[in-house]
């Protein structure tokens, strides 16, 4: 046998199944760790994607991702704020106390 041959050190359903759990169980903590952050930036990020599509006249992508914008940065603040106990800040502080009576 050739030297050269990769020869698989685990297959089959076991080896499936301890892949799919560690897989879930990295993406668990990245979202335990990161999720309101990376919710925010999702916010962001819709936006620009909005912004880039009206630009080129494609007005209801750009609703559409708006609107994904604005859930995921205001549901990414909200979740920031009740884990740390503080706002991210001032501006977020001013809309969404006033909005959620706090």
């Amino acid at each position: 046998m050739p030297s050269h041959v990769v020869v698989p050190l685990a297959f089959g359903p076991l080896a499936d199944a301890i892949w799919v759990l560690g897989f879930l169980a990295a993406a668990a903590w990245i979202t335990w760790r990161f999720g309101p952050t990376l919710t925010r930036l999702t916010g962001w990020c819709s936006w620009v994607v909005a912004w880039a599509c009206g630009s080129q006249g494609g007005y209801g992508y750009c609703v559409a991702f708006l609107l994904l914008g604005t859930l995921a940065w205001g549901s990414g603040t909200v979740w920031y704020a009740r884990r740390r106990g503080r706002w991210p800040s001032p501006l977020s502080a001013k809309l969404f106390a006033r909005l959620l009576h706090r």
